[in-house]
């Protein structure tokens, strides 16, 4: 797996293929992925994180980029509100490393995204709906995936089309 830039990102998924955008945290992973055009994401799934999943995860996160031609992945990052590296940014890189070693994705690319805010934000939007517990943790994981690699393929596209 090889660390991109953004136009890096836009090269790799020229020739065809899909991105596949993940917010990582303690226990879950939400995952999402988007359009064959990588314009639009949705909502996939949400793995679960400990020390007895590593292997689990990897084989299923190896399927879904099989399955779906993923070229590339789009990592959520947090920095605190000042810009500054946080305290997660340290578990959301050990999570690549643990997809790094395992020799199973060394043909994609990945692109760390400042994740700031999105979960307080997915998090307002559902306020309102019937959902409760674990239903509510697991939607709220899958919509910070989307709203992560869709903020990414908005910056994607604008960059390229010169809105920027």
């Amino acid at each position: 797996m090889k660390a991109v830039t953004l136009r890096q990102l836009r090269e790799a998924i020229k020739g065809g293929g899909r991105l596949l955008g993940m917010d990582v945290g303690v226990r879950n992973v939400g995952v999402a992925v988007s359009d064959r055009g990588c314009r639009i994401a949705s909502p996939h799934s949400v793995l679960y994180r400990n020390q007895s999943t590593v292997l689990s995860n990897i084989d299923k996160l190896s399927d879904l980029i099989q399955r779906h031609s993923v070229n590339g992945l789009v990592v959520g990052c947090p920095l605190e509100l000042a810009g500054h590296r946080s305290s997660q940014e340290h578990m959301v890189k050990g999570f690549i490393s643990e997809l790094q070693n395992s020799g199973k994705f060394q043909e994609l690319c990945y692109l760390y995204w400042d994740e700031r805010l999105t979960t307080a934000g997915v998090s307002r939007t559902l306020q309102g709906l019937p959902l409760e517990g674990l239903q509510r943790k697991l939607i709220l994981d899958k919509m910070a995936a989307v709203s992560i690699l869709q903020d990414c393929l908005d910056n994607l596209w604008r960059r390229e089309d010169g809105d920027s």
